[in-house]
């Protein structure tokens, strides 16, 4: 059985970590290395690379899924569960740590966007330009399960495009208590377009949305060790 795996960054090999208490059940570590706890809780891995503005960003791993909420309140990431929303980002911040991880940030989001381009999971395009048939944008907008619709995993990451909004720690620029959330579920006012993965807007941090959800991002501890 492979105990180590590696990442790919500019003929160099990154040796990637498996976090504690998980295992790796499928896919490759350049296209959506898979790893999953004993209670079924599912990450994927994001490589080191470039976000597309040139910024770099070490490899981590976020959850396949949007976060939902389990039978006595914890976090989950796993299929067949209806986003966990009507939760502020302090809250979703706080459930966050208590699952050993984070809320993403601006350029961790980034670099999945720049992933999926580079891997040709989807084409430029439907990240940055026009979301439509990729995810859920129904109009009246209904959440759906998470999982149900294997069209719309890619690269072993469900529902990037549409769903719900996530919660991010970036600051709005204008004001800066509110948090940016990002993603798209609705199409382009006076336009046929549908907003992409990319889009992004924000929302008050103390207040939850039925649209806004979450996801959580585990870190190398090498990371940890260098901030």
């Amino acid at each position: 059985m492979i105990n180590k795996y590696y990442e790919n960054f500019e003929g160099f090999r990154i040796e990637v970590e498996i976090p504690s208490g998980f295992h790796v059940l499928k896919g490759n570590v350049n296209k959506g290395l898979v790893i999953e706890n004993e209670t079924g809780d599912s990450f994927v891995r994001i490589p080191s690379g470039y976000t597309a503005d040139g910024t770099y960003i070490r490899g981590f791993w976020v959850s396949t899924y949007l976060i939902s909420r389990g039978k006595n309140g914890q976090a989950c990431s796993v299929s067949g569960e209806y986003p966990w929303t009507d939760i502020n980002f302090y809250k979703a911040t706080e459930v966050a740590h208590s699952f050993g991880g984070e809320l993403l940030t601006r350029e961790e989001y980034n670099r999945i966007c720049m992933w999926l381009v580079k891997t040709c999971a989807a084409t430029f395009e439907q990240v940055f330009i026009d979301g439509e048939g990729r995810g859920n944008y129904s109009e009246p907008h209904e959440l759906e399960k998470t999982g149900v619709h294997p069209e719309w995993m890619v690269n072993n990451i469900d529902s990037f495009w549409g769903n719900a909004y996530i919660w991010t720690t970036e600051r709005w620029q204008l004001y800066e208590h509110y948090r940016m959330i990002r993603g798209g579920i609705s199409s382009i006012y006076g336009t046929e377009s549908y907003y992409p993965p990319s889009n992004s807007a924000w929302s008050k941090p103390e207040e939850g949305n039925s649209n806004i959800s979450f996801r959580i991002v585990l870190h190398d501890a090498i990371r940890k060790d260098e901030d």
